[in-house]
């Protein structure tokens, strides 16, 4: 059996979306994701969509926590410590892909 090869996500791993995932915004700024391939979608609160949106453009882990943080009232490592675990998460699910510093 093949080992998959695990990233240590780093305030310079630069994240982007996976382009194939379908996605739209509900009113009150949460929104849905679906990924075809894998036959599955994705609820996300008003956060995990921003962070979503924010996606867009690939970002380093650094500029999205950093931008996050000035936009919602959250401390540094809060922010850094949740960031981590929604990403890691939408990379083992390959919404987002991650690419080393």
């Amino acid at each position: 059996m093949a080992q998959e090869k695990i990233m240590i996500l780093a305030p310079a791993t630069r994240l982007s979306r996976n382009p194939a995932i379908l996605h739209a915004a509900a009113d009150n700024g949460t929104g849905v994701m679906m990924s075809i391939e894998a036959g599955h979608y994705y609820g996300l609160d008003d956060i995990g969509f921003r962070i979503w949106a924010l996606l867009e453009q690939p970002l380093t882990i650094a500029e999205l926590t950093g931008r996050l943080g000035a936009e919602f009232d959250v401390d540094a490592e809060t922010c850094r410590a949740d960031v981590l675990d929604f990403v890691a998460t939408l990379i083992a699910q390959r919404l987002v892909h991650a690419s080393p510093a």
